[in-house]
């Protein structure tokens, strides 16, 4: 049960009683292209991917004739034709392309995002309730999404094979592992085609002025479903038995657990874990980057992934991290009970975390209104300890268009222990974000308390108070031109502490030039300074060149400006800057390679030198080394090896030398099939040295499959 203190705020309560007023504000949700009626088949069409496309007779048709990434016609043609029985959708498209296939990828669920690609949106409520999406590689390669659950994972196939015009990807994709209210009438669709060497996003649905392809508000309508294709969702039961045999005490152990889904309705869901099993040592995450702040990481616990989605859900232009919940911050649990859903334009979650001596628990409600402008967040986060609790509320009001502005404010309470002045436990951030498909321009001001520093929360600097701006425009070239893009930005930001002092001050300036065969020069200039609590005024600049070959770089000034990207990156940066006493230099070298035509080799030399102004030398180095192996579609083998050695850069005189000489020899092996999932591992990825154990884990789905 979530206790009593995990209380849901009076703000979002509020919700509640300004939901019609905003129902009514909101204006008209903008107008799609159309409705694609999918027909009832009696036998289902073939799904091998060289099959002629005569043999997908009476389905819909529909083309994609719109690049949402460069505001212009799609420039190939793509085609998707679409059909149905009372379980399953069939989905094909028929794709040309005169560039280069890229298809490296051959494990599911591996290396999204680097590959030519095909996808569906489905949105069961329309603007309202889950989303998921269904993509396939030119290979067939698969990947999926839902906001229903960060861990969605269900089985379902997809097929593709190049031809003489460019490729055919076939999918069938179950329709019991959707989650809709049990109509169709409702229900909204997308199709998207990548072309990673050039970019181009191409859209069935849209509007001119549209700059995200996967947005529901532009979405086109889905109708024709049977009735009995959308199902109850079924109970789900995860029972897990592990195995750990290590050489030294404590790490030879046997335990079993399970975690468990509970439908409530068709769209909420009551779920649990009971002793936890959170040996995911296949992560790593070390780094030996420069930070003048604590590091985060990522939350890799499905207790706490699955439900990630419905928190934090505030809105922040130009601002240093902020994190009312980072789970990474809580203990594993014993137990752990949660509740997650959407019901019409709201969504709730719920948790509580029972760990030894200590309990923590949150609780989040947001409000959307049916154009999906405005959305309104609150949230609640409590930990309780022997001697020790904290509390945090949080609430927000978010706006978009969907086309050119973004807008925000955010209100933040801490109280607990560690709380001596309530009047400096607050944190207020309100701004604007102006953007198009190359451009964007953003502004905020905020300020967080001294005290303001959630026990389960992050927040990289407290007790700031000022402003930040930032800017950033993309050239897009075509035609013969050598270049696909140039970028150039501007970043600033200024801020005091209580006492008025000043506390952090950033500027940069970047350019970043991108040619059509992928690579990618990028050069940041600029300043920064951050004062420590001695008083001391200290720099922390990192200025430098990145040059890539093969690029996988990202331009995002419209939230949706991706342009190319590749598997197999060779990377080179060099930074360098006054950094606390002391010039520091820093270089990070890493590349990744094709091994074969299912193997990948990766590697990574990084150091950093920093000479003190006392005449003395920091230097650390780090050295990682991985393979992995596709043994199939659902099935990989992984060996890593990595060292940090020496004594990494201060930012402080004051503070003393540390000095580090650590090992990690890693193995994992992971096969997946429909309702089991097989782990063999040595060691573990994510801890600094290594540990001597061998571990065997296997999971048991009863009932839906992982993640549904």
């Amino acid at each position: 049960m979530i206790p009593l203190h995990c209380r849901v705020s009076l703000s979002a309560l509020a919700l509640v009683v300004l939901a019609p007023w905003l129902v009514a504000a909101a204006s008209s949700a903008t107008a799609t292209q159309g409705t694609v009626i999918v027909p009832n088949v009696a036998s289902p069409p073939p799904l091998d991917p060289h099959s002629p496309l005569e043999s997908w007779h009476d389905t819909a048709s529909v083309a994609l004739p719109w690049d949402v990434q460069h505001q212009r016609r799609a420039s190939e043609a793509t085609t998707v034709h679409m059909a149905a029985d009372a379980t399953n959708l069939y989905v094909r498209f028929d794709v040309a392309q005169r560039e280069g296939l890229l298809a490296q990828q051959h494990t599911n669920n591996v290396g999204d995002g680097t590959d030519d690609e095909v996808w569906v949106d489905l949105w069961p409520n329309g603007n309202s309730g889950f989303y998921y999406q269904f993509a396939a590689t030119s290979n067939g390669t698969h990947f999926q999404y839902s906001s229903e659950n960060t861990a969605y994972a269900p089985t379902w196939d997809s097929f593709g094979a190049p031809n003489r015009d460019g490729f055919t990807v076939t999918m069938r994709i179950p329709l019991r592992v959707i989650r809709g209210k049990g109509g169709t009438s409702s229900w909204k669709i997308q199709f998207v085609r990548i072309v990673r060497s050039t970019g181009e996003r191409q859209i069935w649905s849209y509007e001119p002025q549209q700059t995200n392809g996967d947005d529901v508000r532009f979405a086109g309508g889905l109708s024709g479903l049977a009735p009995a294709a959308v199902a109850r969702p079924q109970p789900r039961v995860g029972v897990y038995a592990l195995g750990a045999l290590g050489s030294s005490p404590g790490l030879s152990t046997s335990r079993m657990g399970a975690d468990f889904s509970l439908p409530l309705t068709a769209t909420t869901s009551f779920y649990g874990t009971v002793h936890p099993d959170f040996s995911n040592v296949e992560v790593d995450q070390q780094t030996i980057s420069p930070t003048a702040f604590l590091r985060r990481y990522n939350e890799v616990r499905p207790f706490f992934t699955q439900g990630a989605s419905f928190y934090n859900n505030f809105s922040c232009d130009v601002c240093p991290p902020l994190q009312d919940l980072y789970t990474p911050a809580i203990p594993t649990p014993r137990d752990g009970y949660a509740f997650e859903g959407k019901v019409g334009p709201y969504q709730l979650a719920a948790f509580d975390a029972i760990g030894a001596n200590r309990n923590d628990g949150a609780a989040a409600l947001a409000y959307s209104t049916p154009d999906n402008h405005w959305t309104l967040s609150s949230q609640t986060v409590a930990a309780n300890l022997p001697g020790l609790t904290d509390h945090v509320d949080s609430s927000g009001v978010h706006y978009n268009d969907g086309k050119h502005i973004d807008a925000f404010f955010d209100y933040g309470s801490d109280s607990g222990t560690r709380v001596l002045d309530g009047a400096q436990a607050q944190r207020y951030d309100g701004g604007g974000y102006y953007f198009t498909s190359t451009f964007g321009l953003g502004a905020a001001i905020r300020k967080i308390g001294l005290y303001y520093n959630p026990l389960d929360g992050y927040v990289q600097h407290p007790d700031i108070a000022g402003y930040g701006a930032f800017s950033n425009k993309v050239w897009l070239f075509g035609g013969n031109s050598k270049l696909n893009s140039i970028q150039f930005g501007a970043f600033l930001d200024r801020y005091h502490d209580h006492t008025g002092a000043l506390d952090q001050t950033d500027n940069a300036v970047w350019i970043d030039f991108l040619t059509k065969n992928l690579i990618d020069l990028n050069e940041v200039v600029g300043s920064g300074y951050l004062l420590l609590p001695s008083g001391v005024m200290t720099p922390v600049s990192q200025n430098g060149l990145q040059l890539t070959w093969h690029s996988g770089s990202a331009n995002d000034p419209g939230n949706n400006l991706y342009h190319g990207s590749s598997a197999t990156p060779t990377s080179v940066l060099w930074n360098t800057g006054r950094f606390g006493p002391g010039r520091l230099d820093t270089w990070i070298r890493t590349s990744t390679m094709r091994a074969g035509m299912r193997g990948t080799l990766s590697l990574e030399v990084d150091d950093t030198t920093q000479w003190l102004d006392s005449g003395t030398r920091n230097v650390q180095w780090l050295q990682r080394l991985a393979y992995t192996y596709a043994t199939g579609a659902d099935s990989s083998i992984a060996i890593g090896v990595r060292r940090i050695i020496g004594t990494p850069p201060l930012i402080d005189s004051t503070q003393p030398p540390g000095y580090t000489n650590a090992y990690n020899l890693s193995l994992a092996y992971h096969r997946r099939t429909p309702h089991d999932e097989l782990y063999f591992a040595y060691g573990d990825a994510s801890q600094l040295y290594t540990v001597p154990q061998w571990i065997l884990k296997w999971i048991h789905y009863l009932g839906a499959e992982k993640g549904t």
